[in-house]
């Protein structure tokens, strides 16, 4: 995730008026709300889901905070850094599919004990379909799940 972070950072000192950010699916708590801890922890770094929904763009310290769906729909960015969660898997059948285990919006139109699997599963897919279409001018992506990575690579002709 520290590599998103230092991609946006290099594009930016290439062109300093480009607005990027790191955003991710519902594939974390947010824990930062109502506590002093982080969202997110990657080794000694430490960073909070956004502060605020709206306008969130344009807040202080946005560039050091990772933004969910809600603070970004509609918003095209220069450069973004998309962090796709365990809320997408790997089944055993070799399918990709939303796990509800690990998807945390305590707003979203679907909770874990919804009784429609496939329209939950499109719905956190297209939610990765957003996230992944706000950068007009670049995109990097980070895959906490490692069997969805070597999917993506595959199926983008990737080797590696």
């Amino acid at each position: 995730m520290e590599e998103l972070f230092d991609y946006l950072n290099d594009m930016k000192n290439y062109d300093p008026a480009s607005q990027n950010r790191v955003v991710a699916g519902y594939c974390r708590k947010w824990v930062s709300k109502k506590s002093e801890q982080s969202d997110w922890v990657e080794n000694s770094n430490h960073w909070n889901w956004n502060s605020r929904l709206e306008d969130w763009i344009n807040a202080p310290d946005s560039e050091n905070e990772i933004g969910s769906i809600h603070a970004v729909q509609g918003i095209d960015l220069n450069y973004v850094g998309v962090i796709i969660g365990k809320d997408l898997t790997i089944n055993e059948k070799g399918e990709l599919v939303a796990d509800s285990e690990n998807y945390y919006d305590n707003y979203g139109k679907f909770k874990k004990n919804d009784p429609h699997p496939l329209q939950f599963d499109r719905f956190v897919k297209n939610i990765y379909y957003v996230l992944l279409t706000r950068g007009i001018d670049g995109i990097r992506v980070y895959f906490e799940d490692k069997k969805v990575e070597k999917a993506f690579k595959k199926f983008m002709g990737i080797n590696g």
